[in-house]
């Protein structure tokens, strides 16, 4: 018998990665809870005995919710299956797709075979210069039968346009037997199937396909089987083209130096978190500059964009070797904290380099009390901070910083809470590379949250700076600025779905004049699959409901003014990106609308089979 406790602290010192498989079997909420910010590999011990026994090891609770032994086992088994009808099932409609074999196709198919295409589907289309994205979604009515022969035909019509063969993959959204516990009977999985590959010269494509899949037991042999697909029923078709790539490697053409970036691949440990890019017109001469930090203190180092292209690295000439100290930051912002006009380099640390008017920095850690100030608030034990960010909260002219701490140990998945490590803190720019901690008297302290990162945003339009901080173990909080005398805490919206926050970015993506926000959150495949085959009334309905939250991915708020948000990332198809980190808007292609780039990925054992 496993146990979902509302203590779940733990005697292990395991990595998120170990812990997060030991959830997926274990407590059913698969890969999407942590223990903090670091990943590794998932154990290589997973059967179930294994997970019991690590079960074992939690400390007791006062309240705890049962799954039985049959309902684990069962769980264990649909992932079993699901791995199976990807690796056999549809690794051999890859193959046949790839090779152009229709046959191969029709065979698979049972002669009694039925399937649904949409008939009048809700279109959604996007086209400029470059790029055309188009969507198909099935209506609630208007659905024509689908023959076997015009399923082989679809998919083809599908890879038509790929002027070589196409990558191929499919994932397993849900699966399960129609009648629960009856593995011999039929089933029904919801799949995605994505293509991509060049349509022409430097010309990429993409087309994906959501659809029902009805089949019978999943196994090596009946996946190998003629006539294995009983039933396919399409729910959304969805394209894009673009006339060339929208991006490119541009790394050694630029002369950026990556030989002293730290790589997991090539070091006996790996580093979760190792490295940054914080971008800034340093000298003001219209070009971008990077600075990049890494867990190698080598990689440090700020890079100079020059007019006719490329990057010079300047750290010796701009005085900063001093970021390769034995112990590099790696979490920095540039900011103007002296009010020069010219922006200066600030870490998590404390450490600070005065710009002095583009032509070099200067070290003034000893003469500001940043340090000092960070020290005596947190105790030199405490765990270090993650991020630093800048607003002017008072407008007072001066900049002031908001830095975020993430890590501790949750002391309850299902209550948001976490042995913190300590609060984060607002520091008041008093002028002259002096700070006051005003964390408290301001309402700030983020409220034992593990916060990543956090954001300022006018939230409201009140010129007065707001601050959204995020929760890796639950959900994140809009502080609003009260007349930069304090901040009220508030929910974005009603229903928070962002638990598992490694990001967050903000901007007016559909330019109403408010600001939207959208968080870079965990999402896993297999989460949604093991948390949708919970057996009925198995939890308490508010545990039912944070479990769903814990799989539900990023999230998208898309501010309507009045301090009102809708949570719009799943009708948007923005919120299962995977295991993602810090995004960020940006108009890309320069039509006057914001673009996201969202991250993900996760440390894999396999360099060729990347995790995310």
């Amino acid at each position: 018998m496993l146990r979902i406790r509302t203590k779940l602290v733990t005697r292990m010192r395991c990595s998120r990665g170990r812990i997060l498989a030991l959830l997926a079997m274990a407590f059913c909420f698969s890969y999407l809870a942590s223990c903090g910010r670091h990943t590794s590999n998932p154990p290589s011990d997973t059967t179930p005995g294994a997970v019991a026994e690590a079960a074992t090891s939690l400390t007791p609770a006062e309240t705890s919710w049962s799954l039985e032994e049959p309902d684990r086992v069962y769980l264990w088994d649909l992932e079993h299956h699901s791995n199976v009808l990807v690796k056999y099932g549809f690794g051999a409609i890859v193959r046949a797709l790839q090779e152009q074999d229709g046959d191969a196709i029709r065979g698979m198919t049972a002669e009694d075979f039925q399937g649904q295409l949409h008939d009048q589907p809700t279109e959604t289309r996007f086209e400029d210069a470059t790029l055309v994205a188009h969507r198909e979604r099935l209506a609630a009515t208007g659905s024509k039968p689908l023959t076997r022969d015009e399923l082989a035909a679809f998919l083809f019509d599908l890879r038509q346009p790929f002027a070589s063969a196409p990558k191929v993959r499919f994932d397993v959204k849900l699966i399960s037997p129609n009648s629960p516990h009856d593995l011999d009977g039929e089933w029904t999985a919801t799949c995605v199937m994505r293509m991509w590959g060049e349509l022409g010269t430097h010309a990429p494509g993409e087309r994906s396909v959501l659809f029902r899949l009805r089949f019978g037991r999943p196994t090596n042999a009946s996946m190998q089987a003629p006539g294995w697909i009983r039933g396919w029923s399409i729910e959304q078709v969805a394209s894009s083209q673009a006339s060339q790539f929208l991006f490119r490697e541009v790394h050694e053409e630029y002369k950026l130096d990556d030989q002293y970036l730290y790589d997991n691949w090539k070091s006996a440990q790996a580093v979760q978190n190792s490295g940054g890019i914080f971008a800034c017109d340093f000298n003001r001469d219209a070009c971008i500059d990077v600075l990049v930090t890494d867990a190698n203190m080598l990689g440090n180092a700020l890079f100079q964009g020059l007019p006719e292209g490329g990057f010079a690295d300047v750290t010796a000439s701009m005085n900063l070797l001093g970021l390769r100290n034995p112990v590099p930051d790696i979490d920095a912002t540039f900011v103007d904290l002296d009010g020069d006009g010219w922006e200066d380099l600030v870490f998590a640390s404390g450490r600070v380099w005065r710009n002095m008017a583009g032509q070099s920095f200067t070290e003034m850690t000893t003469q500001a009390n940043l340090f000092r100030t960070i020290g005596a608030s947190v105790g030199q034990t405490r765990a270090r901070f993650s991020s630093v960010t800048s607003a002017d909260f008072n407008r007072d002219g001066n900049m002031d910083l908001y830095l975020t701490r993430s890590g501790g140990t949750p002391t309850s998945w299902l209550q948001d809470t976490r042995d913190s490590p300590g609060d984060n803190l607002l520091l008041q720019n008093l002028g002259d590379w002096q700070f006051a901690d005003v964390t408290h008297e301001c309402a700030v302290e983020g409220g034992a949250r593990s916060t990543f990162v956090s954001v300022w945003l006018d939230a409201n339009n009140d010129l007065w700076p707001d601050l959204y901080v995020i929760n890796e173990y639950g959900d994140g909080a809009l502080y609003v600025n009260q007349e930069g005398k304090m901040f009220r805490e508030t929910d974005v919206a009603a229903k928070t779905d962002d638990f598992g926050s490694m990001g967050v970015t903000c901007g007016d993506i559909d330019n109403d004049g408010n600001i939207d926000l959208y968080l870079g959150s965990m999402y896993s495949k297999a989460g949604s699959r093991v948390v949708g085959n919970l057996p009925a009334e198995v939890y308490p309905q508010d545990v039912m409901s944070k479990l769903r939250r814990l799989i539900s991915g990023s999230e998208f708020y898309q501010n309507e003014g009045a301090l009102k948000f809708a949570a719009t990332g799943e009708s948007y198809q923005i919120h299962d990106v995977g295991w993602a980190w810090g995004p960020t808007m940006a108009d890309f292609n320069n039509d006057g609308w914001l673009d996201i780039y969202a991250t993900a990925g996760y440390i894999s054992r396999d360099r060729n089979k990347p995790d995310g």
